[in-house]
């Protein structure tokens, strides 16, 4: 199992890093969290979109390929590597990676089950 490497090569610097797969949250500061979402099986083929109700979630594609399902109708949006897709809150979301992507996620500490809603995906 792979797990957050976090370096302090300097006082007051944290280096966080992360080769494993699927979701981890990495950093966590005041009502912010960074997290990394790699590619896995939980995200190559989708079976459910979800939206918060209280924040919005913003993706960066930092590496590979990965699209982004937005609304009811899961409509594909490729993204691109260095853009920072700010998904708002309420929106159906969900991110469909390839083998090699890596992404990372903003979004508020307290995003979860609690203040999410989720819609499973119909095998179409």
């Amino acid at each position: 199992m792979h797990e957050v490497c976090r370096n302090n090569p300097v006082d007051g610097l944290d280096v966080v890093s992360y080769d494993g797969c699927n979701y981890i949250r990495g950093v966590e500061f005041g009502e912010w969290c960074v997290a990394f979402l790699n590619h896995g099986e939980r995200f190559a083929v989708p079976t459910h979109i979800e939206r918060h109700v209280k924040t919005d979630e913003a993706f960066v594609l930092l590496a590979g390929e990965a699209t982004l399902l937005i609304g009811e109708s899961r409509r594909e949006v490729r993204m691109e590597c260095g853009k920072i897709y700010n998904v708002s809150k309420g929106t159906w979301h969900q991110v469909v990676t390839a083998p090699g992507a890596r992404c990372i996620i903003v979004e508020n500490a307290d995003t979860g089950s609690v203040n999410s809603e989720r819609m499973d995906i119909d095998g179409e």
